[in-house]
């Protein structure tokens, strides 16, 4: 695929000439405040470049990022100021409150001021807008001008001072000229939504074209006898009016020449009932059509080119003149409506249309032409030669392909040498463009090959959880194979047979052959998003690389996605056959946990017992598995989605990376680098699509924090944590230092995801100009293309198909299959038994003392197991169990002692999640586990402290627990399991203390009786806030002794000192240390009928899913 002089004529042809918008509330007056228009934004103060001065003039009125936000504490007045590209007759001023939270950056009293020279200025207006996120205002002026500016004088809150979702100002023009409509062979073009600056038009079996948004320009190829067509609306209050364009041809085949041929295309313009007609004869020069009006009015007015052989078009606005002054209209970007069924289907790319879909793509990139942060080609070549040089300097010339890359480079680098910025156009920079992309597919070639990948539409509610449930798959898109990555797109479907549906994570096989991956039958976006279309589920498919063979492998009311191939030839997945809900949102979500099946798919079972999601796993070099789990028992619930790795069969479950990392929020999508001991992630959002910037993490540097990752995509910053996520998802920890690029200031919130590994320095990724938009919107239908990356921050684009996201590409190429670890259980056991049949496993702790943070050593004298049960109904505390915010469900098992050098060794139920609470003499923890493990029956498993440093040695002496059998589990107090607050703590209320603070006048005014109030009773509301808890508003990682439950309780230090004169026994302080110790719950169960029994002080089954 070449770019050659055809390209450069896209770049000089025409001033990048841009649109007005017509305003529908005032007919005959033109919004003149857009950036689109060339009017230039300048605010005094901005909160910063992602909330700028330009969002307030970009024809989008919205929410965060759509606004201009000043920066806080902005001493008033302040403005925003507005040039025009030319002098304007203003009319009317319409501003729009700014919409954040509460009376956050909300404006109160403004003025109108304008300028004929940007220096002295006059007031024509004031007003006030409302405390309102929706409120707005318009004012009558009447001035001609070149500047005007918004001067903000008051403001509702200091703090986040002002700002403006969208100013308009409408003005009467002698000329105006409407949207341009494109017609493609005498139909309507089926149009896709922007792709970063350009859209895709087409019809089918005909002409296709890019229309570019900065210049307005269309470009097209057209065979012999295709029709292309612009037309608008004008309006012309001047009879000296002349309405134009200009269109230039170049021959679409290298072969073809214009000798003893017919033109090579023949123009028409008609101005209502006026007609031009002109005929392109020679390549590459543009022809310029026509006709002076000679009238006022209003008209359509329609270009029309007619190709008289193969043909490349490039066409300008239609544009009416009167005098020097020009006035255009905007392009016919206008995206094709299609309901709620499947985007177009996009033919396969015409050769030419490929060449300047990659040329766009790089001007993009380079900023040239962009509505934010542009920058000339003399500035964009010297980064594309500072770039350039630096894959040269690493590529060695062991090929044929690398030797002539380099050779291209050469020679494209020399005319630029030396040489003013008159010899650093367009032509040098597409040259330079084009020998750069030689260097890195050069370098790639070796590692690179057919790649597998998929086209889906994003799902309907963008969120890290519900993106994977069927029930908010959009229709659209399959399993594709480019053949020729690099070299053309033209891509293989392999899922033709399959229904209408939604296609993601596609796997190839270790030999190549065959490809998993998980479909959703769906012909339509749900109408309601938030709840989605419940009844619908991705399934596990596999076909082979030649498409033949496909065949369903999973079944029934789950969901199952994010297949991969085993060593042993089963294969793992995530899946919500675990059951249970996640805790902290409404609707609920489903949770899915890591799940292993035979080849076939059959025998599925959950080898993961977590209480709550995880996601995309990944089988390491040494055979174990990596994967991103949510940990966050009682934690923060936007933070803890980090890695861990487990064995195939489930056992050693560990944490690898970022268990107490804030920035970034998560990791996600991480696979092994192939000769390395690095990964290969992606750092994304917790309230969006998995998407942000591409990671390499070195485990060996740290388990936590900064220092491991480097950042393979530093132009994208981690969203969430350092940038906002529309619709203003910002989760910012102490420590968290801001980070911001040109290029997100440029493509604000633009992003990556599903990287594939090439090397330490290459990989595949999918790449988005588009901002990322996170819960509870859906993200557009064509957001992502397929891109070769490297370290540099260098990318180039394989693959984009304009109506549909391509991701998650993987190379269909043999690996090296990792060793079959051995495993504990019994072969071929569906119920997960040990070869014994014994349910149970056993921990080894080496010593507790070994810990972060540290406890006195002497201490700790037992432990408390606590299990962690999954919630089993949707939607946050729906219902609660306890005060504390979305809870998990607790039992106690009991406790087992710790020996005095600080080792325990016990026997705990197997496939069961349970956290451990460090006690003392008295029964009170002094240090609580907020996560949870379990072990598979028959696994024994070792630690060597507490959250101790995961490079630490175990202790050369053999523990005093490991002399002895392991310790059974001493039971809890009653009321334990399931557990009861009316069982464990108002039984001895009823003894020790209603007598006094019960009754007209208790005493201290403290009720303990068990009368219900509210959701719960008086005791426990009078009780349960004099005791420190942890839940998900707490964003501290690790627990600080002492911190948390009776030992940072004033209500037990009283009850200690004796209250009253009452001593409590050492089984009357455990029972309360433990209903402390466990976040002062009062339910055992999340089931509303259960719950009122418990109320009443009667007993309950034990759990139905643990």
């Amino acid at each position: 695929m070449t770019l050659g002089r055809t390209s450069v004529l896209a770049l000089s042809l025409l001033a990048a000439l841009v649109a007005a918008m017509w305003d529908p509330q005032t007919p005959g007056l033109v919004n003149v405040a857009l950036t689109s228009q060339g009017t230039r934004v300048v605010a005094d103060t901005q909160y910063g470049d992602h909330v700028s001065g330009a969002n307030a003039a970009d024809g989008r009125i919205g929410h965060g990022t759509a606004c201009w936000f000043s920066r806080d504490w902005t001493q008033l007045p302040c403005a925003l100021t507005f040039e025009f590209r030319q002098p304007e007759r203003l009319k009317r001023a319409v501003l729009y409150q700014a919409q954040w939270t509460g009376s956050m950056y909300h404006t109160k009293d403004f003025a109108i001021e304008v300028s004929n020279d940007g220096q002295t200025w006059r007031r024509v207006a004031a007003g006030a807008l409302a405390d309102d996120n929706s409120a707005t205002t318009a004012l009558d002026i009447d001035c001609e001008t070149r500047w005007a500016r918004v001067v903000v004088l008051t403001s509702y809150i200091p703090f986040q001072t002002c700002g403006f979702s969208e100013v308009e100002f409408l003005a009467e023009r002698p000329a105006a000229v409407g949207s341009s409509e494109l017609i493609l062979n005498d139909s309507p073009a089926i149009t896709s939504q922007d792709m970063g600056g350009s859209a895709f038009a087409f019809v089918h079996e005909g002409p296709q074209a890019l229309v570019e948004a900065g210049s307005g320009e269309v470009v097209a190829e057209l065979r012999t006898g295709e029709s292309l067509a612009i037309s608008a609306d004008v309006a012309i209050n001047d009879p000296s009016a002349v309405v134009g364009a200009s269109v230039a041809a170049t021959p679409a085949s290298a072969v073809h020449s214009n000798e003893g041929r017919a033109d090579l295309a023949l123009l028409s313009l008609t101005v209502g009932d006026r007609r031009a007609e002109a005929a392109i004869t020679q390549p590459d020069r543009p022809q310029s059509v026509h006709l002076e009006t000679g009238a006022k009015g209003a008209a359509r007015a329609v270009l029309t080119v007619r190709a008289g052989a193969p043909v490349l078009l490039r066409l300008g606005r239609l544009q009416v003149a009167i005098g020097d002054r020009v006035f255009t209209g905007s392009p016919p970007l206008s995206a094709t409506d299609y309901g709620a069924g499947p985007p177009p289907a996009t033919p396969d790319l015409r050769p030419a249309i490929q060449s300047e879909l990659i040329r766009l793509d790089w001007m993009a990139q380079d900023g040239i032409g962009t509505p934010r942060l542009p920058v000339a080609f003399p500035q964009a070549i010297e980064s594309v030669i500072e770039r350039g040089k630096a894959i040269a300097a690493r590529l060695h010339p062991d090929s044929p392909e690398r030797r002539a890359a380099l050779d291209a480079w050469r020679q494209a680098v020399r005319p630029t040498e030396g040489l003013g910025p008159e010899a650093r156009g367009p032509e040098a920079y597409l040259r330079l463009r084009e020998a750069k992309r030689a260097l890195l597919l050069a370098e790639a070639a070796p590692l690179l090959g057919p790649i597998a990948f998929a086209k889906q539409v994003p799902a309907c509610f963008s969120h890290q959880l519900t993106q994977y449930y069927g029930r908010y798959a959009r229709p659209g898109g399959g399993l594709y194979v480019l053949p020729e990555p690099g070299r053309a797109m033209t891509a293989r479907l392999l899922t033709a047979s399959l229904p209408l549906g939604s296609v993601m994570h596609p796997e190839v096989s270790w030999d190549a052959k065959d490809i998993l991956f998980a479909f959703c039958q769906t012909d339509s976006t749900p109408s309601n998003t938030i709840e989605g279309a419940h009844g619908r589920y991705y399934h596990l498919y596999r076909v082979a690389t030649d498409g033949t063979g496909l065949r369903r492998l999973t079944d029934g009311p789950y969901n199952d996605f994010a297949p991969r191939y085993l060593p042993d030839g089963k294969i793992v997945f995530i899946s919500t056959r675990r059951g249970g809900w996640h805790r902290c949102g409404t609707p609920g979500c489903e949770n899915y946990v890591l799940t292993v099946a035979d080849a076939d798919g059959s025998r599925a079972r959950p080898i993961s017992y977590h209480e709550t999601q995880e996601w995309d796993p990944a089988v390491l070099h040494d055979g174990r598995l990596v994967y991103t789990r949510w940990d966050y028992v009682d934690r923060h619930p936007v933070f803890y989605e980090q890695l861990w790795t487990t064995s195939p069969d489930g056992t050693r479950a560990a944490a690898l990376f970022g268990n107490s990392t804030f920035n970034p929020v998560g990791i996600w999508e991480a696979r092994p680098v192939p000769g390395s001991g690095k990964l290969m992630a992606t750092a994304a959002a917790h309230h969006a699509m998995t998407a942000g910037s591409i990671i390499l993490l070195d485990p060996s540097r740290g388990v936590d924090g900064l220092k491991p990752i480097t950042r393979l995509t530093p132009d994208a910053p981690f969203p969430e944590s350092e940038t906002v996520v529309p619709s203003a998802w910002h989760a910012v920890m102490p420590g968290t230092e801001p980070y911001d690029t040109e290029e997100n200031r440029r493509w604000p919130g633009h992003c990556y995801r599903s990287p594939y590994p090439l090397s330490e320095r290459l990989f595949l990724a999918a790449y988005s100009f588009r901002e990322l938009v996170g819960e509870p919107h859906a993200n557009p239908a064509n957001m992502f293309g397929i891109y070769l990356c490297d370290a540099d921050g260098n990318k180039e684009l394989l693959y984009r198909d304009p109506n549909i996201a391509s991701l998650w590409p993987v190379p269909i190429k043999p690996r090296r299959k990792p060793p079959i670890l051995p495993s504990v259980l019994a072969s071929g056991s569906p119920s997960g038994k040990s070869v014994t049949g014994d349910d149970t496993g056993v921990f080894v702790l080496q010593d507790i003392y070994a810990s972060l943070p540290r406890v006195p050593r002497g201490s700790v004298k037992a432990l408390r197991i606590v299990q962690v049960l999954p919630k089993t109904t949707p939607g946050a505390d729906r219902p609660p169990i306890g005060i504390p915010s979305g809870a998990p469900g607790k039992q106690v098992l009991g406790t087992v002692p710790v020996e005095a050098d600080g080792s325990a060794h016990f026997v705990v139920p197997a496939r069961k999640e349970v956290a451990f609470q460090a006690l003392d003499e008295r029964g009170i923890a002094v240090q609580i586990m907020r996560s949870g493990t379990y072990l598979q029956p028959g696994e024994r498993t070792t630690c060597v402290g507490c959250h101790e440093p995961r490079v630490t040695s175990p202790p050369a002496a053999r523990p005093l627990a490991l002399r002895r059998p392991p310790s059974r589990i001493a039971p809890g107090p009653d009321g334990s399991k399931p557990f009861s607050y009316p069982i464990m703590v108002q039984s001895l209320l009823d003894q020790r203390c209603v007598s006094c603070h019960s009754g007209a006048k208790p005493a201290g005014g403290i009720v303990l009786t068990g009368e219900p109030e509210g959701h719960y009773t008086r005791s426990y509301n009078a009780l349960a806030r004099r005791v420190p808890f942890s839940d998900m508003g707490n964003g501290e990682a690790i627990s600080k002794p002492g911190r948390f439950g009776a030992a940072g309780s004033p209500l037990m230090k009283m009850l200690l000192d004796g209250h009253q004169g009452v001593r409590l026994s050492r089984s009357e302080v455990e029972r309360l240390a433990t209903w402390m110790d466990v976040s002062v719950l009062f339910y055992g169960t999340f089931d509303p009928a259960e719950q009122e029994r418990q109320r009443r002080g009667e007993r309950i089954p034990g759990p139905k899913l643990e």
